[in-house]
């Protein structure tokens, strides 16, 4: 993850990736050895089929290294350090020291000096609902009825006020290019839209691609930012006006 703490499925997705193709590249360069030494061996051409042979050797210690790259990404180290928003669990190599995206609520969980910041309960003057927000947070986007909410004092979380609006609307988070770094934005996809790697990068090939819909704008930021700090290109837009055109 850029910009702030790597968690472990992402590494451990990486190794995985790097390990199998490790491997594929092995078991080809075996196959292709194996078809070679068969090939000199009907011509009797000892001296190719002893050099396709080393070549089937290199496949083999080739297959083996990408194995165990697999399994050495098993035993990787597991810190668990739940949400402080949602409670989702998330897995870290280390005990995190910077800011990093929770995978359950794509909410960006702060940092500073090393230490998370606290978390406070805040509730909507208007629909009664309780949210959990950073400490440093003065404006906020209330999760129920959408409304732009502000601390007055932001040193006591009783006093809120929601701002006055004409439009309540959600959005959509809109992913239009995948940028230099696919794999990761892949990764991504996997927890946003609930699907395993293949079906992630099967749908990036179809851009642009809604990877979420009809959420409040905190939420619908916060995805856009985790996409963007991966390198992608990803806009919001109102849901239920779709003439309009897309926020950057």
């Amino acid at each position: 993850m850029a910009q702030g703490s790597t968690t472990r499925s992402d590494v451990l997705e990486r190794e995985y990736e790097a390990g199998m193709t490790q491997a594929i590249v092995g078991v080809v360069i075996l196959v292709v050895a194996l078809i070679l030494a068969w090939l000199m061996s009907r011509v009797h051409l000892m001296p190719l089929v002893a050099f396709a042979a080393l070549g089937a050797a290199a496949g083999v210690v080739v297959i083996v290294a990408g194995a165990r790259r697999m399994h050495r990404a098993r035993a990787l180290p597991a810190v668990t350090v739940y949400c402080p928003y949602c409670e989702h669990t998330n897995q870290f190599l280390r005990e995190p020291t910077e800011d990093y995206t929770c995978e359950g609520c794509n909410r960006r969980v702060h940092y500073e000096n090393g230490k998370p910041v606290p978390v406070r309960e805040i509730t909507c003057p208007t629909c009664k609902t309780v949210h959990k927000v950073s400490e440093k947070t003065t404006q906020y986007t209330c999760d129920r009825c959408n409304r732009a909410l502000r601390l007055v004092d932001p040193r006591d979380p009783k006093k809120v006020v929601a701002e006055q609006t004409d439009i309540l609307r959600n959005y959509d988070v809109i992913l239009t290019q995948a940028g230099r770094q696919p794999n990761d934005v892949a990764m991504a996809l996997q927890s946003i839209l609930v699907c395993n790697l293949k079906e992630a990068r099967a749908r990036m090939e179809n851009l642009p691609l809604t990877v979420m819909r009809d959420v409040p704008e905190r939420k619908a930021d916060a995805v856009r930012t985790r996409l963007r700090e991966l390198g992608a290109t990803a806009v919001i837009r109102p849901t239920e006006d779709t003439a309009l055109p897309p926020r950057p």
